[in-house]
């Protein structure tokens, strides 16, 4: 997993090592040592812990998400159990997926950036997913996204060999609306079109979609 805003470090060919968290924000210890606290301590501890908002329980474990920071599984958690936001996209390579061409598929969406080596690493489980289980309804959709890359998105399809749909996402307005934070963000939607997970390492993607398969047509 990579960052959005690493670009620089990987437009030069820096290798990223396959679904490794390299970034720069620092992690935010989330321990309390209430032992050695103070009453006025517990008191804000309290106080802080009750205002901390609620993040709604998802139906998968949060340990299939990369979302180790607080902040992005309150985001994600909030997307999943509603319908899927817009997917505001130009440059269609191997076909446009329309909104008829969702429903009553499961939809797995793919944000990618082209300097993103753990996105590269991901694209043949990608690829073999879709063969695998498009007959059954599957559709996969790969969001090219991030400040700089999107004019590499063609090459990278004849490169990498993506055999789904991918477009540009120019104005970011996709990833703002599904708030991707890092490089690959999974997200999967049922055959209803409602999010049922956001966040996913690319391993646990496939057990998301056999789930959501074997629920049968809306």
């Amino acid at each position: 997993m990579i960052f959005a805003g690493e670009e620089k470090k990987y437009l030069g060919g820096d290798a990223a090592p396959p679904y490794q968290e390299i970034g720069w924000i620092d992690r935010l210890p989330m321990t309390w040592d209430y032992k050695s606290m103070s009453k006025m301590n517990l008191f804000v501890a309290g106080f802080f812990l009750v205002a901390a908002p609620t993040i709604r329980a998802s139906e998968f474990p949060d340990s299939w998400t990369w979302d180790d920071k607080p902040d992005y599984r309150v985001e994600h958690a909030a997307l999943e159990g509603k319908t899927m936001p817009a997917l505001e996209l130009t440059g269609w390579v191997n076909g446009e997926v329309k909104a008829a061409d969702m429903k009553g598929k499961v939809v797995v969406v793919d944000f990618y950036a082209t300097w993103c080596g753990p996105c590269m690493h991901a694209i043949p489980h990608n690829n073999e997913m879709l063969e695998k289980y498009k007959s059954k309804g599957l559709v996969i959709v790969g969001v090219c996204t991030s400040k700089q890359g999107q004019e590499n998105m063609d090459q990278t399809v004849q490169q990498k060999g993506i055999h789904y749909s991918t477009a540009r996402d120019p104005s970011l307005a996709s990833a703002k609306a599904w708030h991707v934070h890092y490089f690959p963000t999974y997200a999967v939607v049922d055959r209803k079109g409602i999010v049922r997970a956001i966040g996913l390492q690319p391993d646990y993607v496939e057990r998301v979609v056999q789930k959501l398969l074997s629920e049968g047509p809306s």
